[in-house]
This record gives C-alpha cells, structure tokens and sequence, in this order.
C-alpha cells in the first residue's frame, strides 16, 4: 500500500476506518439505551397505585429527551431520562375517642327513661355506685356517625376502670367499638387503672394502647394526646390535631382540651343526672351528638336545663 498510494493515504484510511467503527458503536450503544429505557417506562405505568390509610396513589410518568452532537458527519446520540410524580388522594386519618361511663353507658336501673337504652342482663357495671350494665346508643353501635362511616380510629379514655381487669363490661365495650367501620388499633387496655381501680393523672403517662383507664377528670387530654403518638407509633399514621375528637359528658373533661388543638364535644346533654347536680349525663350519647365539628364545646344552659351545645 505504501508503494502504490504512500504512507499519507494510509493514515487517512485507517483514520476513517476508526471515526466509522466509533460511530458504529455509538449507534448500538445508543440502540440498547432506548429499548432499555422504554421497557422501564412500561414497568413504571403499570406500577399506578399502592393501598394505603390515606387512599390510593397515582404515578405519572414524564419523559424528556435531550440530543447530544458527537463527532463526525450527522452523527448524533439521543439519550432518554424519565421522572415519576406520585399522587396521593384520599380522607384524613381521624380518631374519636369516648368516655366510658354515661357516655358510652347509661345510669343502671333507668334504662326505661332514656328510649334506645340496652340492658345487658349478667353484665356487671361498677359505676356511680353499681348495677347491671345500661348501653347507649352510640355504646350499642358507632353506626351512622362520622366516626364509622370515615372508618375513623377509635379509643377509649376514662376516668372510671371500666368495672376492672377482663371484666364483662370490658368485653362488651371492645366488641362494640371494633365494628360498623371504626378502627380499634388494639383490644388491650392500658392507663393507671388497667388492673384495677387507681385512678390517678394521665399527664406524662405512657399509653400502650386506644383504651386508656383511670385518668382523673381533668387530665384526659394528656391521655388523647398519647393514643396519638401510639397510633404514629405502631400503625405509621401521623394524625393532626383537628382530626381528632373526644366525647365526654362532663364539663370538667371537655373545657381543658382547649388550647390543645384537639376538637372535644360534651354529650348527653339532656336528660342529665339530677341527683348529681346535673354534672352528668343520665342516658350517655346519642348518635346525634356524635358531630364532626371543629373546636371544644360544651352543653348549654335554657331556663336552668343542659340541653343544647354552645362553644367554649
């Protein structure tokens, strides 16, 4: 070759031979990129929704591409990078939270005079000085409330235990609240009477589950609070503040919620209690009362008569 074209032809040749080779190489490169990338594309579409407390979640997927000049004549490598944006939709994890005794049960003995009221024979309550165990209506069923139908978490904080450890009462009440769509986290009680009567402040208390015993009125704040920071512990749901509501028929358990940023309503308005002062509630709550309300109300007073709701 050197003879018969001289050694500058040679270098020429071998110089083309390897702009053509690179090309040829950039050109598969670029081949296998694509093929790769589109059979990403395809498994990233088809991975569109996850299950979820908070709803299901949507994937799309943007595509850009971006063309780079190499060397050589009209050669060009086209590169392909994708993005995916996730979409969550779906209800705001909520919680009630309900007291036990002339909320979620009526005064023992009346259940005649409160209509809806269920008397549960063999049943013992320990309360306000004792007797068969009186359901009302929202302790028979959360059906038709808010609480259920957003299939809200539910729990329990009381001042009273309940009728103490493994009662009948105990049974009856986790049974009720675990149905009709609400969700109780856990069956096992906790609280300083969790084995028995010990009532005692729940500011600083360790709760270990939804249902909370033997807080002393005025504390149960505290104890809402830690049902809260249990559910973001073992379920993984941080729950705000305004989604959060607790049901209690004492004035003296409703007002302290303020400045809480926690929603508390007073319940069993009217007929109330007589032979207490009207401080509680005879017949316990009423789906009626069980409202999805912001805020902290109370019971108001027409003509000396609890018998309407008015804020704090």
């Amino acid at each position: 070759l050197n003879s018969l074209f001289g050694s500058s032809f040679q270098t020429a040749l071998a110089a083309k031979l390897r702009s053509t080779l690179a090309c040829c190489i950039m050109k598969v490169i670029g081949w296998f990129t694509v093929a790769a990338l589109g059979v990403l594309v395809v498994s990233l579409q088809g991975c569109g929704s996850s299950g979820g407390s908070t709803g299901g979640a949507a994937t799309t997927t943007e595509t850009t591409t971006t063309t780079t000049s190499k060397p050589g004549p009209k050669e060009t490598t086209t590169m392909t990078t994708m993005s995916t944006t996730a979409n969550t939709t779906g209800p705001a994890a909520c919680l009630c939270v309900f007291d036990i005794d002339r909320t979620l049960t009526g005064k023992q003995g009346e259940a005649g005079a409160c209509p809806g009221n269920q008397e549960l024979s063999g049943v013992n309550d320990t309360a306000y000085g004792g007797g068969t165990l009186v359901l009302s209506k929202v302790g028979q069923s959360l059906e038709g409330t808010f609480c259920a139908t957003n299939g809200c978490y539910v729990g329990v904080v009381s001042a009273g235990d309940g009728s103490g450890d493994k009662s009948a009462e105990r049974a009856e009440l986790v049974k009720r609240l675990g149905a009709s769509g609400a969700k109780l986290a856990s069956e096992e009680w906790c609280g300083p009477s969790s084995k028995g009567e010990a009532r005692d402040t729940c500011k600083g208390f360790n709760v270990t589950s939804p249902l909370v015993v033997g807080c002393v009125d005025g504390t149960k704040q505290y104890a809402v609070r830690g049902i809260m920071a249990w559910i973001a512990k073992t379920e993984e749901v941080t729950l705000k503040g305004e989604d959060v509501y607790h049901f209690d028929d004492r004035a003296n358990n409703i007002s302290p919620f303020s400045g809480f940023g926690f929603n508390a309503i007073e319940i069993s308005c009217a007929p109330r209690e007589k032979s207490q002062s009207n401080a509680i509630g005879l017949g316990g709550a009423d789906p009626s009362e069980i409202v999805e309300i912001k805020g902290v109300k109370l019971c108001s007073i027409e003509d000396g008569v609890l018998s309407a709701l008015a804020f704090v």
